[in-house]
C-alpha cells in the first residue's frame, strides 16, 4: 500500500468507457491510479501504479445510479500495477473501499423544460469505508446533508471514527452556493474545474489538500465519459488517511459526477 499512496498525491483515472451507458446498461466502473502531477495534462504519458476494480455491485443497483446517486452496494478493490478484470492475474488486494445499500444523495422525481426535479435525502446517506487487506478499518468518508443543500460536502474520518477533514468546495452567498471559478491554463487540466478542498472540520479553513475533477480530454469528456481526479494530500497525512482519501475521490464520483453521465 505504501508504494501506491507515496508522494504528494495521485491521479485517479476512470478505465471503463460509459459511451453506451443508459438506464439498464450500467457497467461496473473500474479505475487506474497514476503518479501525482500538479500540472497533469491529458497528452502526457503516465505509468499505472495501481488498478481499482468495482465488484460486489448488482445489476439492479447500477440501474438505480441515476435515480438515486450513491444508493447501490459496491466495493472497490485496489491492486498494485495493471490488472485486467477479464483475465485476472492473481494480484492480491492491498486495500478496499466498500459500502452497503443506502439512500441516494437525492432522488430523481421528474423532468421539466428547466431541468431535473430532485429531492435531497437527509438520512442513511452514501459513504465509503476503507479497509486494509485483512479487513481492518483504515478510515471512512461520509456524504453530508445540512441546511446548505446546493453545496456538496463530505466528512472524512480516521480508523477511530474521529472526523479529521471536511471535504467541500469554496462557497458564496453565505455558504449557500458553490463559488464558481475559472483558472484556464493550457498546460494542465484545471480549466473551469471545481476543487473540493480538505478543511478543518470545525473552522472549515483549508488544510492544503484537495480532490479536483480534471479536464480529461475531448474524447473522454464528450464520448467515453471517463472522469479524471487529482488527489493532493494535506501535510502530516499518514498512509491510512491517504488510502481513505482515495475512497473520498471515488465517493465524490459515485455521488456527484457519475449520475451526471446518464
Amino acid at each position: 500500500m505504501e508504494a501506491i499512496v507515496a508522494g504528494e498525491g495521485m491521479i485517479l483515472r476512470q478505465k471503463t468507457s460509459e459511451c453506451c451507458r443508459c438506464c439498464c446498461c450500467q457497467p461496473p466502473i473500474h479505475w487506474i491510479v497514476t503518479p501525482y502531477d500538479p500540472n497533469w495534462a491529458v497528452d502526457k504519458p503516465y505509468p499505472t501504479i495501481a488498478s481499482i476494480s468495482e465488484v460486489g455491485t448488482t445489476w439492479c443497483g447500477r440501474c438505480c445510479s441515476f435515480n438515486a446517486p450513491g444508493h447501490r452496494q459496491t466495493k472497490y478493490e485496489v491492486r498494485a500495477g495493471t490488472y485486467d478484470e477479464e483475465a485476472p492475474n492473481g494480484a492480491p488486494v492491498l486495500f478496499s473501499h466498500e459500502k452497503t445499500e443506502t439512500c441516494g444523495a437525492n432522488i430523481y422525481l421528474g423532468q421539466s423544460d428547466n431541468g431535473q426535479w430532485r429531492m435531497p435525502m437527509c438520512c442513511y446517506l452514501p459513504y465509503l469505508e476503507t479497509k486494509d487487506a485483512n479487513g481492518a478499518k483504515l478510515g471512512r468518508t461520509q456524504y453530508l446533508c445540512d441546511a446548505c443543500l446546493f453545496v456538496p460536502k463530505f466528512s472524512v474520518h480516521d480508523r477511530n471514527d474521529n472526523e479529521v477533514y471536511r471535504l467541500r468546495p469554496d462557497t458564496c452567498c453565505l455558504g449557500c452556493c458553490v463559488r464558481c471559478r475559472c483558472t484556464c491554463n493550457a498546460k494542465d487540466g484545471k480549466c473551469c474545474r471545481l476543487p473540493f478542498l480538505l478543511r478543518d472540520p470545525k473552522t472549515l479553513e483549508p488544510k492544503g489538500g484537495q480532490v479536483t475533477d480534471l479536464w480529461a480530454g475531448l474524447t473522454s469528456e464528450m464520448c467515453t465519459k471517463r472522469n479524471t481526479y487529482q488527489i493532493q494530500y494535506p501535510p502530516e497525512c499518514d498512509n491510512s488517511m491517504r488510502a481513505t482519501l482515495l475512497g473520498s475521490a471515488l465517493l465524490v464520483d459515485l455521488v456527484i459526477f457519475e449520475q451526471d453521465q446518464d
